[in-house]
């Protein structure tokens, strides 16, 4: 058995850290979506709902979600140094609000709505976010701006 299905049955074992390992990457993922923990693919997409060992896991993550959310503001500077070489990125988050996930997706999109910037809203487990300004393929870049881009996820998870 290789490293990620010896994983995903150690978390199948125990359900409870399942939910929070679970947590710790949609919060990760809701900064930043590169965050993924297995590369192209999420650890959440990797648990079968049909499945009633997997259900348990899912289900432990539904009961981590279930706490007061928050609305970040969230920019990024990708810079390049004076011979082109990329630099290290320059990051800004910023809590705008508390709140539960539908309270927090509605004020997002009231927020972007006026600016015509799409919200991805994730129906399934709460998420909202939407980018005022997406990254580019190439350096130097801006990411979010004014309006600026705005996610939601767990705030007891996430400190400055």
């Amino acid at each position: 058995m290789g490293a990620l299905p010896a994983h995903r049955e150690r978390l199948r074992s125990h359900p409870d850290i399942a939910g929070e390992v679970l947590r710790l990457e949609y919060t990760a993922m809701s900064l930043n979506p590169n965050a993924k923990l297995y590369g192209r693919k999420t650890l959440l997409e990797l648990f079968d709902p049909a499945q009633p060992r997997d259900r348990a896991c899912l289900e432990a993550f539904e009961r981590e979600l279930d706490m007061p959310w928050a609305l970040y503001h969230v920019r990024r500077l990708f810079l390049l140094s004076q011979d082109g070489r990329r630099r290290p990125v320059k990051r800004s988050t910023e809590r705008v609000d508390l709140g539960r996930p539908q309270q927090l997706a509605r004020r997002l999109i009231s927020i972007s709505g006026p600016h015509h910037v799409e919200v991805e809203h994730d129906r399934v487990y709460g998420r909202a976010r939407a980018w005022a300004r997406p990254r580019a393929q190439v350096s130097p870049m801006a990411e979010g701006s004014r309006p600026p881009r705005w996610c939601i996820d767990g705030h007891s998870v996430i400190s400055f």
